[in-house]
């Protein structure tokens, strides 16, 4: 709560400023490069993830070759630490629960693994769960629900060596890895078609809670033209190639979150004009294109990543005619309402001295699982990002920018100070 505190005065101070003096934006550094940590160096970050509760976890990628996963302040775990046994590398993608158990993807003595607060999960070469004569051979993009359930997508193949003939997504308990269920597998039937052999994308979500499901599939429909699907609580909610009900068909998708509530938003494109083809779908029908007016400025080119929260607020990265720039809807449902909260270019202060401290260059936004952000109920909304110093020198670095509630004396404040923007 203190933390919350500091950063309300702040953001309302710097709203109260804003129209007399070029405006910055106060954030909040979580961790950046160069920082020491574990007795190394940050060089590196994964993506950002949330639990329940709002806090943060991300690996961090250290000077000696070394990964630690951080949880909410600080690390709670170091790769070394599982010495005889190696562990290197990392995918972007992690998870933490809400009792600060983990889950990332590394290389287990140079196999392919996921590896949790409970030690090893799955390797590749192990017998693939629930498929008897059957190996695993990959294990990618893991994450974990909040009571410390682990979901990932598996690969498997014929032989404890062999190439990947299909994927597979797991969810397990971490203590009891021999109880690893399937939910789905290339082959399993769905809308009367079959998941491909690459047809479990690695572009899903579930809610905290483990109820809501959302997964962009790819079906043996005997054409890569209407192959593509967004699939949502065991429903196919919208397919390549057909109608968006606007007048376009859809023709691809990424970027999804689902929440508590199992209200969902997705972007991607369609076959429409290259202008207007981008766009965020709120629980299945298009809520934003490229080229409309959010606040003020043009969505132009293509959305880099979206995330809605169990207050169904939603957050979205989005190039624009001006750059690119990172949006806030207090309503998901209402997206066309959103506010500009930070743009390529800004000044941020980190320190709340209302003085900015480096210039944001870039988000660390991916379209593809790994999002670049993650947003949680408590009015925290955490990126990946890029900061240049006064010395010219950039930095990556997780960051993490209070949005007060709707409603409040902080929500007006914010206000001014995204209007104060406009003005500099």
């Amino acid at each position: 709560m203190p933390k919350a505190r500091r950063t309300w005065s702040v953001v309302v101070a710097a709203g109260l400023a804003s129209a007399a003096q070029a405006a910055v934006v106060p954030v909040s550094v979580v961790a950046k490069q160069g920082d020491a940590l574990d007795g190394s160096t940050i060089t590196g970050f994964s993506q950002p993830f949330v639990n329940g509760l709002g806090l943060v976890g991300f690996t961090a990628t250290l000077a000696d070759s070394s990964r630690s996963v951080w949880y909410d302040s600080g690390s709670i775990f170091n790769s070394s630490s599982a010495l005889p046994d190696v562990l290197s590398g990392s995918e972007a993608n992690m998870g933490i629960s809400n009792t600060g158990g983990f889950i990332y993807s590394p290389s287990f003595n140079g196999d392919d693994a996921v590896y949790t607060h409970d030690g090893l999960l799955l390797k590749d070469g192990d017998a693939a769960p629930g498929m008897p004569g059957f190996f695993n051979s990959f294990n990618s993009r893991p994450r974990m629900l909040d009571n410390g359930d682990a979901v990932w997508v598996g690969g498997f193949a014929t032989t404890s060596t062999g190439s990947s003939i299909g994927r597979v997504l797991y969810r397990a308990d971490p203590a009891n890895p021999s109880g690893t269920t399937l939910i789905f597998k290339t082959g399993d039937s769905i809308g009367g078609f079959a998941i491909g052999t690459t047809g479990v994308g690695f572009d899903f979500d579930f809610s905290g809670n483990g109820i809501h499901h959302i997964h962009n599939l790819l079906l043996d429909t005997g054409s890569t033209t209407n192959d593509g699907h967004m699939w949502v609580n065991g429903s196919l909610i919208a397919r390549e190639g057909s109608s968006t009900g606007q007048g376009d068909n859809w023709s691809g998708f990424k970027s999804s979150s689902i929440n508590n509530s199992g209200n969902y938003i997705f972007a991607g494109d369609t076959d429409g004009p290259t202008a207007t083809d981008d766009f965020i779908a709120y629980n299945g029908s298009i809520a934003l294109r490229q080229g409309s007016v959010v606040d003020g400025v043009t969505l132009a080119n293509a959305i880099d990543a979206c995330a809605i929260n169990d207050k169904n607020e939603a957050a979205f990265v989005w190039d624009t005619n001006l750059t690119e720039t990172l949006f806030w809807a207090p309503d998901a449902s209402n997206l066309a309402g959103a506010l500009a909260l930070l743009s390529v270019g800004d000044l941020v202060d980190v320190d709340g001295d209302l003085v900015g401290d480096f210039t944001l260059v870039d988000f660390n936004a991916s379209t593809v699982a790994s999002q670049g952000m993650d947003f949680g109920d408590n009015g925290y909304l955490y990126l990946s990002v890029d900061l240049r110093n006064e010395a010219g020198v950039d930095v990556e670095a997780i960051i993490s920018i209070y949005v007060p509630a709707p409603g409040s004396l902080g929500m007006v404040a914010a206000i001014g100070l995204i209007r104060g923007r406009r003005r500099r």
